[in-house]
């Protein structure tokens, strides 16, 4: 395998200031989380929490600084269920500085924010309608196309991800998400997504990682498809050492230290109460057999199609398809999967006979 030079972009956690300016001064391609940016309304206000806008980038500071921006999915999952901004928001954004490649906002599927396939299924719909949104709003403000993200947590979901995108013609640059933290070997490792993408994707279409651990970089730095990684791991190990009285002068000193070490590694060969990490779980339903398991499947299968129609949106799929699966297994116990009648299904949501059909064929 020809060797590529892999891109490592250090996470900046602060809009500003003097992390940013050492970011700038020592040359260093950087990607910011949009979450940095995004401001709430006061204390004692009406709307006290909630998002207000972003505070847009000051161009005294990014002049000459080579940024990438991500849109905080994972923030938004972990901490808000759902994205607090609209796309039109985010794409204020967008316009307010020439980022390197700003990604579409997409919804990731880790263990602790999507523990079970019909949930991950609904995410992925979610992503690529997202995209098609973002797309829409670059055209009609004539700024640069999003980089598409591809969502999964086993390989064939990336592919199913890369299937439903919106997309006639691949971009260069395609996001990975939902790989930090995760093992470089395995069924679902890192290497097992890239081999699935390697024989489906067009030749010329190259990767960005996001959040990479640092013990997998020097491994995936040969990788053919492997452009660019990020991580914002420094600022964690500098919390992690000093729980207090980290000066600015500390945080840039971990800062420097760490892309060093990523940089000459390249050149070698928790949810919280409340968040719905299961569409269906388990233990409400004393388990599911593979009929059960496949009917779940059916159900949000569906409504990943009307996600991604435009017809309902993330949350609502969500509840409706929760809803209606108790529904559906009280059914499929009274009757089976073989007794399951076409109307009835239908009348649970249109088009859900099909899907289970498809399915079992």
């Amino acid at each position: 395998m020809s060797r590529h030079p892999v891109q490592v972009r250090v996470g900046v956690p602060l809009p500003g200031g003097r992390l940013v300016a050492a970011a700038r001064e020592r040359a260093y391609p950087v990607l910011f989380s949009a979450n940095a940016f995004a401001s709430s309304y006061p204390r004692g206000h009406e709307r006290e929490g909630f998002f207000r806008k972003f505070r847009l980038p000051d161009p005294a500071q990014y002049t000459g600084l080579n940024a990438a921006l991500d849109s905080a999915g994972f923030v938004a999952a972990v901490r808000y269920g759902d994205y607090r901004w609209t796309v039109s928001d985010y794409y204020d954004l967008v316009a307010a500085h020439p980022w390197a490649w700003h990604a579409a906002m997409d919804y990731c599927v880790e263990p602790q924010i999507a523990g079970d396939r019909p949930l991950r299924l609904l995410r992925i719909a979610a992503t690529a309608r997202m995209l098609a949104e973002c797309r829409a709003e670059a055209r009609r403000r004539s700024l640069p196309m999003p980089m598409p993200v591809l969502q999964g947590w086993a390989p064939d979901e990336y592919l199913t991800c890369a299937e439903w995108l919106p997309l006639l013609e691949w971009p260069e640059l395609v996001g990975i998400g939902s790989v930090c933290r995760r093992n470089v070997d395995g069924p679902d490792g890192i290497l097992a997504i890239l081999d699935a993408l390697e024989r489906s994707l067009p030749a010329h279409v190259r990767f960005h990682l996001f959040g990479v651990k640092s013990s997998a970089l020097a491994r995936l730095s040969g990788h053919r498809r492997v452009a660019s990684v990020d991580s914002m791991a420094w600022d964690v190990q500098a919390r992690a050492e000093r729980r207090t009285g980290r000066d600015m002068d500390f945080r840039i000193e971990h800062m420097e230290a760490w892309a060093e070490r990523q940089m000459r590694a390249a050149s070698r060969t928790a949810a919280p109460a409340g968040t719905q990490t299961l569409l269906f779980d388990p233990a409400e339903f004393g388990g599911f057999d593979s009929d059960e398991t496949l009917v779940l499947e059916a159900l949000a299968r569906q409504y990943a199609e009307l996600l991604m129609s435009g017809d309902i949106d993330y949350l609502d799929a969500v509840w409706h398809a929760r809803r209606d699966g108790v529904t559906l297994i009280a059914l499929l116990r009274q009757t089976g999967i073989d007794g399951l009648d076409d109307g009835d299904c239908d009348d649970i949501v249109g088009g859900l006979s099909y899907q289970i059909a498809r399915l079992r064929a």
